[in-house]
């Protein structure tokens, strides 16, 4: 049976994400240690995938980063892109964001053709499987020049070969574990 109770509550301007229950380990500590690393200043973000489903399962197994990214946003400026191949993916991301009153930048295609240099947080959770770890790899290496942190969720579907790829080339990363099989975070900030 679904359950919409945590989207009703941020349509209503309730928080209710410290009472989240969940085996799972939410991603939003990670989420929000890497927004502190910016000291309270505006941060442009890009995050790959939007808001998959209102059902409040979907705010443990899909994260809802949006919910995190977006009052950072509200409150100290920056900007919010969001990048999805699906359409209602993306309505339920501005459905969102228009009730708790952040902006957001939403682009319906393949994030391959919209990620760019400009970024301070690099958001990086796409497709799941082999084309995901294929497209994660992609985007990843069209950023790694970049002065940002890079957040890739679900290790295991989505950064097998990415995890190689850093090893070679001895690039710093740290693996955490929350959501569905750990995240990793990689700064490649220059001016840390």
């Amino acid at each position: 049976m679904e359950d919409f109770s945590f989207a009703m509550a941020i349509l209503q301007g309730i928080d209710i994400s410290t009472k989240i229950q969940s085996p799972t380990k939410l991603r939003d500590p990670v989420l929000k240690h890497v927004l502190s690393l910016f000291d309270e200043k505006p941060v442009d973000i890009f995050q790959v995938g939007a808001i998959e489903s209102l059902d409040s399962k979907f705010r443990i197994g899909s994260g809802w980063s949006d919910t995190v990214f977006g009052p950072h946003v509200k409150k100290f400026g920056g900007s919010l892109v969001i990048v999805d191949v699906n359409l209602d993916h993306l309505a339920n991301s501005y459905m969102i964001a228009d009730a708790a009153g952040y902006p957001v930048d939403l682009k319906l295609g393949d994030a391959i053709d919209y990620i760019s240099e400009g970024c301070n947080i690099y958001y990086l959770d796409g497709a799941d499987g082999h084309l995901g770890d294929i497209q994660t790899l992609e985007q990843f290496k069209k950023i790694e020049h970049t002065s940002s942190v890079v957040l890739i969720d679900d290790i295991q579907t989505k950064a097998v070969s990415l995890v190689s790829y850093l090893r070679s080339k001895k690039i710093k990363y740290d693996i955490h574990d929350v959501g569905n099989g750990g995240m990793i975070t990689v700064d490649i900030r220059k001016d840390k």
